[in-house]
């Protein structure tokens, strides 16, 4: 995941300010308004919700973020920075994913509505039955998904240069897009498939100054100055931690450091040497063979990485990662799938305080291990003519993607009640009979 990370923060060419990761295709240039085509890959899409910079050729840079997505994964709240403004989120996909994505016509409601069990079935609409036609339907080797986090730098963090900054357009609930934004990357998750691992590799960055551990929230920040999610001299009921208050600010810290379901704070009090509740990792075979050598490999990496970057000339621009680190990393043992919690490897309580702040314990605050899988699962429903009619299914190894809850439910395609025949959406020859 350190190899990836810095492949995706080089220029494209040699003195570009582009980085590879920013010429990947953001989630607004694919599923379109009804009636459009994807963004033709290359080019760089501009959002409809967002009337973006003054110039057109500003909004036109692929460094320019644009992002209206505020809610966190989960939970459904945002988090908000001492400056009370919320954070914000985008979505993309390299172009294996893309071709993936754009050639199955998957970026149409009434195509790939039964890969996002989280939305709602648009009344009369008739979605292909992909669990049931298409059971293996998956992305293909080598795609990539891409979800990082910005927020609004003030003067003081910009003239910091601590973090990677860009200019960028973001639209807050009720608010117009705000102009001429400098935003700051305080998160990212990476998520690659190869050729060992079907079920993902999914690894979680992010900045060292973001906030302290919950067992030491006295600690100073690594990179000086203050913490950017959280405030060490509030007090009172409001400074309650990883809770949401409506007009507040978050107060952020790490429940369990490395993603190490034995370190930090632990659910309601409860540890290995209590009754733990179901699915509590106490097994000591688990901890020995498992988690500690997890937890020691990554703190090891880390450092490493972090003292080779810090080291390069003043002016090399790799330096800036150094203020960043991979804080967790999960996948399956032999890419086992689906991702069931006893073929997990790897950091098993993983979360990163920009994107899952408040479940990092899960949403009921009680299961540990809580991780990436917990919800990118197989985990489906069939689509029935009402919620009500609705029952499990297991998806096909797409659905291990959440990206299809950006569908625009107003986009209709696959008349047929099949994927276009393209090889790649074709699973097992084509759609089961």
């Amino acid at each position: 995941m350190w190899q990836t990370m810095l492949y995706l923060v080089q220029p494209v060419t040699t003195g570009s300010k582009v980085l590879q990761f920013e010429t990947f295709m953001p989630s607004y240039g694919i599923f379109v308004d009804p009636g459009k085509t994807p963004t033709a890959w290359g080019k760089v899409p501009k959002p409809t919700y967002c009337k973006g910079p003054s110039t057109l050729k500003q909004s036109l840079k692929q460094n320019y973020v644009f992002s209206n997505m505020t809610l966190q994964a989960g939970v459904g709240q945002p988090l908000i920075d001492k400056s009370l403004n919320r954070v914000f989120y985008g979505v993309s996909v390299n172009k294996p994913a893309y071709d993936f994505i754009t050639g199955c016509g998957l970026y149409q409601a009434q195509c790939s509505l039964s890969l996002a069990p989280d939305l709602v079935d648009p009344a009369g609409y008739k979605v292909v039955d992909i669990p049931g036609l298409y059971p293996t339907l998956a992305f293909p080797t080598n795609s990539m998904e891409l979800k990082t986090a910005w927020k609004i730098l003030t003067p003081d963090e910009l003239a910091g240069k601590t973090f990677y900054s860009t200019k960028g357009s973001v639209q807050a609930p009720g608010k117009t897009c705000m102009e001429n934004v400098d935003l700051g990357l305080v998160g990212m998750h990476i998520v690659s498939k190869t050729p060992s691992q079907p079920e993902f590799i999914w690894g979680t960055f992010e900045h060292r100054n973001n906030a302290p551990y919950c067992s030491a929230t006295e600690a100073k920040p690594p990179l000086g100055g203050s913490w950017t999610f959280y405030n060490s001299s509030c007090t009172g009921s409001s400074c309650t931690t990883n809770h949401y208050a409506e007009g507040k600010a978050t107060q952020v810290c790490t429940m369990h450091p490395w993603g190490d379901p034995t370190l930090g704070i632990m659910p309601n009090n409860l540890n290995c040497g209590s009754t733990p509740p179901p699915g509590y990792i106490c097994d000591p075979d688990t901890q020995k063979f498992v988690i500690q050598p997890s937890t020691a490999n990554l703190q090891a990496l880390d450092l490493s990485m972090q003292k080779m970057l810090a080291a390069l000339p003043v002016g090399d621009a790799n330096k800036l990662w150094a203020n960043y680190s991979l804080v967790g990393n999960v996948w399956t043992a032999k890419g086992t799938l689906p991702p069931l919690v006893q073929a997990q490897v790897g950091s098993l309580s993983g979360a990163n305080n920009s994107m899952e702040t408040y479940v990092q314990n899960g949403v009921s605050n009680i299961q540990n291990p809580y991780n990436c899988f917990s919800c990118h699962n197989l985990d489906g429903k069939s689509r029935g003519q009402s919620l009500n009619e609705a029952v499990k299914v297991q998806l096909p190894p797409a659905g291990l993607s959440h990206i299809f809850n950006l569908l625009n439910l107003q986009t209709k395609g696959c008349s047929t009640g099949v994927l276009p025949s393209n090889p790649m959406c074709a699973a097992n020859g084509g759609p089961k009979k």
